[in-house]
C-alpha cells in the first residue's frame, strides 16, 4: 500500500506544485491586505499600549479604554512586556512585572522585589517563539519556515482560508483568512498556558484593527480554548506607535539586588537542579528561624517559587513548597488551590480533586477552581 501511494505521487507531478502555488497565492493576498510587503518591512519597532485581562478578569475591563499594559517589539526578534525608564511614555519607571526576550535569551523581572530570573524550559520556548516581529507567514521561506494550505475551514462559526506555518522548535501556527478580502481573522497555536503543564489548542480571535504606517495590525483580540470554547483572556491596544525605538539594549535585563525572602527563594530555585526537595526546603527553614524570617511575609514569594518549579516540571520540589505553605497557613483556601494546580499538572487527578475541594470548602469562590473541579469529576 505504501509503495502504491509513493508511485501515485510521482505519477501526478503537478499536485505538489499546485498545493505550493495555492499556499503562496493566499499568503500574497494576505500580505497585500495587511498593507503590502514594503510597508510591513518599513516598520522596525512598535510600542503597544492598552489593557489586557485573563479569564474571570474580563468583566473588570469590559468597555474600558484605559489600562497600563505595554508591549514593545523590535526587529528581528526582540520583545518586552512592561515598562522600563528608557521607553518613551513610561514615565521614567519600571513596571512591577516585566518579561522580555533580547533576541537570544528570555528573562523575567519583579522590579519591586528586585527578583530577576532567566527563563528556561517551556517559559524560554514561549518567549523565543513569541518574539518574531512579523506574523510567521510573512517572508516565511526567507525565514526558514514551511507553509501549507489546509483548505477552507469553518472555525468558531466563521468560514476561512487556512494556512499552516511551521517554525522549527515552536508550535505550528495556523492562520485563518477571510475568503473574500484575505484579511486575517484568527491565529491558532498549541501552547502550554502560563508556560507550564500540557499544551492546549488556543485560538486568537481578532476583533478590531488599527492601521499603523499603512499596515493593518490587530488592536483588539480574544484568546479561546479551541476544545472547550473557554475564553482564556484578551485585551485591546488603545495606541500603537511605530519606529520610535532604535537601541536594542532596552531588551537587556537590569542589575538587581534581591534581599530577604526574595534572595532565599532564588537560592532555592537554583538549588532544585541538584538538591532533594528536603535539602531545598532546609534553606527556607534556616531563614524562617532568623528574626527577619519570623517577621517576614513569605507566602507570595513561596507561591512564586512553587509555580517556577512547575514550569520546569520539578513536581516533588513544587509539592514540597506548596505543602510548606499549607503547614504554615492551614486555613488558606488559596494555598489548597495552588496545591491542586500542582497535582493537576502532575496528572494526579484524585489528589487534585481533593485539594480543589478543600479550597472550595474553605470558602474559595471563582469560576477557575470550580470549573476545574467539575471537569476532573466528569473524568472520574
Amino acid at each position: 500500500m505504501k509503495t502504491f501511494l509513493l508511485m501515485a505521487v510521482f505519477l501526478v507531478p503537478g499536485v505538489c506544485a499546485t498545493q505550493s502555488d495555492r499556499t503562496d497565492q493566499i499568503i500574497q493576498k494576505a500580505v497585500t491586505a495587511m498593507g503590502g510587503l514594503d510597508r510591513i518591512h518599513a516598520i522596525h519597532s512598535l510600542i503597544f499600549r492598552g489593557f489586557h485581562y485573563e479569564g474571570s478578569y474580563k468583566q473588570e475591563f469590559a468597555g474600558s479604554k484605559t489600562g497600563d499594559a505595554v508591549l514593545i517589539r523590535m526587529r528581528p526578534g526582540a520583545r518586552l512586556v512592561g515598562c522600563r525608564p528608557e521607553v518613551p511614555g513610561c514615565d521614567s519607571k519600571w513596571s512591577g512585572i516585566v518579561e522580555a526576550f533580547d533576541g537570544q535569551h528570555g528573562w523575567e523581572l519583579n522590579w519591586p522585589k528586585q527578583r530577576l530570573v532567566k527563563t528556561v524550559n517551556k517559559a524560554e520556548r514561549a518567549l523565543r517563539c513569541g518574539a518574531q516581529f512579523d506574523f510567521l507567514f510573512i517572508d516565511y521561506r526567507e525565514r526558514g519556515f514551511r507553509a501549507a494550505y489546509l483548505g477552507r475551514k469553518t472555525v468558531l462559526g466563521k468560514e476561512a482560508e487556512a494556512v499552516q506555518v511551521d517554525q522549527e522548535g515552536c508550535s505550528s501556527a495556523v492562520y485563518f483568512f477571510n475568503p473574500g478580502n484575505f484579511q486575517l481573522l484568527m491565529t491558532q497555536l498549541t501552547i502550554p498556558i502560563h508556560a507550564r503543564g500540557d499544551a492546549v489548542e488556543t485560538i486568537a480571535v481578532y476583533k478590531e484593527f488599527k492601521v499603523v504606517e499603512g499596515v493593518r495590525l490587530p488592536s483588539r483580540s480574544e484568546e479561546v480554548n479551541l476544545r472547550t470554547g473557554e475564553v482564556l483572556g484578551g485585551g485591546e491596544w488603545t495606541s500603537i506607535t511605530a519606529n520610535t525605538l532604535h537601541d536594542p539594549k532596552i531588551f537587556e535585563p537590569p542589575s538587581v539586588h534581591p534581599t530577604g525572602i526574595t534572595a532565599i527563594v532564588l537560592e532555592m530555585l537554583q538549588s532544585a537542579a541538584d538538591a532533594t526537595p528536603g535539602e531545598m526546603i532546609s534553606a527556607y527553614s534556616r531563614f524562617r528561624a532568623t528574626d527577619e524570617g519570623r517577621r517576614g511575609d513569605v507566602t507570595y514569594d513561596m507561591n512564586w517559587l512553587g509555580y517556577e518549579l512547575l514550569k520546569v516540571d520539578k513536581y516533588d520540589h513544587a509539592l514540597a513548597v506548596f505543602h510548606q505553605i499549607i503547614a504554615e497557613n492551614p486555613s488558606s483556601a488559596e494555598a489548597y488551590a495552588n496545591l491542586g494546580e500542582a497535582y493537576l499538572q502532575q496528572h494526579d487527578k484524585a489528589k487534585a480533586i481533593s485539594a480543589f475541594q478543600r479550597a472550595v470548602d474553605l470558602g474559595l469562590t471563582g469560576d477557575d477552581v470550580t470549573s476545574k473541579l467539575a471537569a476532573l469529576r466528569r473524568q472520574e
